[in-house]
Parts: C-alpha cells; sequence; structure tokens
C-alpha cells in the first residue's frame, strides 16, 4: 500500500496541473510587476530535485516545471529556467518540492528501491517589491524537505520555510 500511496503523489501533482483555471494578471492591473522563478538541479542523469510554484491565490500556475525531456531526447534529466510574472502585491503561493524523472521507468525504480526523498508542499505570503526577483528553493531529505521563496538578488528567504515530516 505504501508504494502505491508514493507513486500516486508525483502522479497527482502531473495531472493536477492540467485541470483547473491558471493564474493569469487580475483584468487592469497596471502596476509594478515582480518575477517568480521555479528551481531544479540534478542529482543524477536521470532524476532532478524541482521546487516549483504550484498555485498563485488558489489558481494554478502556468509557469513550467523547470524539467524538461526534450523528444526524442532520451531518458536524461534536462533543466530550464521557467518564471511567472506576477503583480507586486500581496499574493499567496503554493510551493512545492519534490523528486523528478526523466523517465517513468526510472520513477518506477527509483520509488521502488528507496531513492525518493519526501516531497514538501504549503502555502506561504509573498509580498514582492516591485521588479523584484524571487525563487522557489528546497531541501529534499528521505526523513523530512522543506521549501521556501527568496529574494534573487541576496539568497535571503522572504517567506517562511514549509516543512514535511517533522
Amino acid at each position: 500500500m505504501k508504494i502505491l500511496q508514493l507513486l500516486a503523489l508525483p502522479l497527482c501533482f502531473f495531472l493536477s496541473n492540467c485541470v483547473g483555471p491558471s493564474y493569469k494578471i487580475p483584468a487592469g492591473y497596471t502596476g509594478p510587476m515582480a518575477t517568480l522563478k521555479n528551481s531544479g538541479s540534478a542529482v543524477s542523469a536521470v532524476r532532478a530535485e524541482i521546487f516549483n510554484v504550484y498555485k498563485i491565490d488558489g489558481l494554478h500556475s502556468n509557469a513550467k516545471s523547470p524539467m524538461a525531456t526534450p523528444y526524442g531526447g532520451g531518458p536524461f534529466v534536462t533543466l530550464r529556467e521557467s518564471y511567472i510574472e506576477i503583480p507586486a502585491k500581496k499574493v499567496i503561493v503554493n510551493i512545492v518540492g519534490h523528486d523528478l524523472y526523466a523517465a517513468d521507468g526510472m520513477a518506477l525504480l527509483g520509488k521502488l528501491s528507496g531513492a525518493e526523498r519526501k516531497p514538501v508542499s504549503g502555502d506561504v505570503e509573498l509580498n514582492p517589491k516591485p521588479n523584484g526577483v524571487y525563487v522557489v528553493r528546497g531541501l529534499l531529505g528521505k526523513q523530512s524537505s522543506s521549501v521556501w521563496i527568496e529574494d534573487a538578488a541576496t539568497g535571503k528567504p522572504v517567506t517562511r520555510k514549509v516543512v514535511s515530516g517533522e
């Protein structure tokens, strides 16, 4: 049963990105903007750790995952920059951190072997400055994981850390 639960969580993240209304700049908003970036890093040739915006003010983010597998590119991790422009005003951001594999077979092997680390998600309040640039960051572990948003210029957290497994 535990294996089925482990397999279902990343699938839920993937499928739910395709469902529901997407976040858009509020109609008529002409004020200052800020940039919110996703991040990721390769853990191996086939696995990356991904930290990204899932929802903004309850609506699905239309920012792509920072990981992409080019068509015909094989089972290897490819990372790209991804971001979303948001108004420079207080928003509630649902952020997530999890392992992501470049190929389904590798994902299954990773889950069955116990290599996968604990996913984490939660809501944080972000009050971005005009023209500010912010990045979703995190740490993944087998027992506990955390995710937060930091100022890209200073590297300092600007939101609370969401922690799982405590």
